[in-house]
């Protein structure tokens, strides 16, 4: 596979999360572009978008990613639920509201953030912790939802990454209870998923979803950024990435599950992408330029990357935020050193 040029991939990226349709000029962020079936707001996302956009700043000094990143903030403080939460349907997530506590954080970190950024981040805050101390991911109209079958509405995995919005509260608010609940969820979900060398998507199921695979990993990847002796868990985990990878660079979503159809996911590759570029770039550079080669063949021409490839080879005609999202930060960390404290 020939190298891609990876700085300009990576601007192009920046570019159409900057100025496309699948941002509003309110500072919404969609789920995906695609004219036969439109995407929705998603708050979850959001909460990727502005952490990206402080990173840029962060970066470059460029004021437009700043407004970017505040905008979206302003956007997300008006939306928040009664419980101080975030939304997709009715449903209120614990996860997508640590990710967006953790955008918020971010945004604190480059500029003074605004009183009502600071009020919802609070709330978000409050609303994780307390859900989190029920074990309770979903709520609907005041009660849990759950389904052991469904890695996004169990208690499982996935939930290792709220580690970072946790402890980042902690920093922020200094306050340790954020912290404790971190430490706990870490020890407890890792003890309870994490399989030899794979996390399942939660301790009743041994299926594999590479997507949250990859969640749980970044997480202790973080933890491990702030002191924390998860290195041999990752280390497993950035190999059983590598020795799964397709030959065309691609990770598929499911493994070792039967009956499931199998799908070259774009989220699941560039998180990889990141994992490998934060374990040992060296060691992974095949798997890295590899990667790195997939996920150009899923950029359309509007810029933005395809959410996934079929069995078929067909590309999904929906222009996907948070696989275009991952690809910027996972392109940046092949260009400079990655920074696990930053991880989106």
């Amino acid at each position: 596979m020939e190298d891609v040029p990876l700085k300009p991939f990576c601007e192009s990226i920046i570019n159409w999360l900057s100025d496309s349709e699948i941002r509003s000029k309110q500072g919404a962020v969609y789920s995906w572009v695609n004219p036969d079936k439109p995407g929705y707001i998603y708050n979850e996302i959001i909460g990727y978008h502005i952490k990206l956009f402080s990173y840029l700043y962060k970066k470059t000094k460029n004021k437009k990613h700043l407004r970017i990143a505040t905008t979206s903030a302003d956007f997300l403080s008006t939306n928040l639920s009664e419980s101080g939460a975030v939304s997709r349907g009715n449903i209120e997530y614990v996860f997508d509201s640590a990710i967006c506590m953790s955008g918020i954080i971010a945004l604190s970190k480059v500029t003074e953030l605004k009183q009502t950024h600071k009020d919802s981040l609070k709330k978000l805050a409050n609303f994780v912790y307390n859900s989190l101390l029920k074990k309770q991911i979903a709520i609907e109209n005041g009660k849990e939802v759950t389904d052991i079958n469904k890695w996004s509405l169990s208690y499982g995995s996935l939930i290792i990454k709220t580690c970072i919005g946790l402890y980042e509260s902690y920093e922020f608010f200094n306050d340790e209870k954020y912290k404790k609940m971190a430490e706990q969820i870490a020890k407890e979900l890792v003890q309870e998923t994490f399989k030899e060398d794979h996390f399942i998507i939660n301790s009743q199921r041994s299926w594999v979803y590479t997507h949250p695979h990859c969640y749980a990993t970044e997480g202790l990847l973080f933890m491990t950024a702030k002191g924390y002796d998860f290195n041999e868990i990752t280390k497993k985990s950035a190999d059983w990435l590598a020795e799964n990878q397709n030959k065309d660079g691609s990770m598929y979503n499911w493994y070792l599950h039967e009956g499931v159809e199998l799908e070259k996911q774009g989220d699941a590759t560039s998180q990889a992408v990141r994992i490998w570029c934060c374990t040992d770039k060296e060691k992974y550079a095949e798997n890295i330029k590899n990667a790195t080669t997939f996920l150009k063949s899923l950029q359309s021409e509007e810029e933005g990357l395809a959410y996934n490839m079929d069995s078929t080879g067909n590309v999904s005609r929906d222009i996907n935020s948070w696989v275009s999202i991952f690809t910027a930060q996972a392109l940046l960390w092949q260009i400079d050193e990655p920074e696990k404290s930053w991880l989106i």
